[in-house]
């Protein structure tokens, strides 16, 4: 059986934050971005 624990807000930001620098460093991921800041578009890689 699982256990429930709380965490804080603080906690889930720095979970966020570091699984977005990890994806951002990705040179698909930034494709991705610049194609939709270019045209409007997602891309699909």
């Amino acid at each position: 059986m699982a256990k429930h624990s709380e965490v804080d807000e603080q906690y889930l930001l720095d979970l966020e934050r570091e699984a977005f620098l990890s994806l951002i460093a990705e040179p698909k991921t930034q494709m991705r971005m610049q194609h939709m800041l270019k045209t409007g578009k997602p891309l699909r890689n």
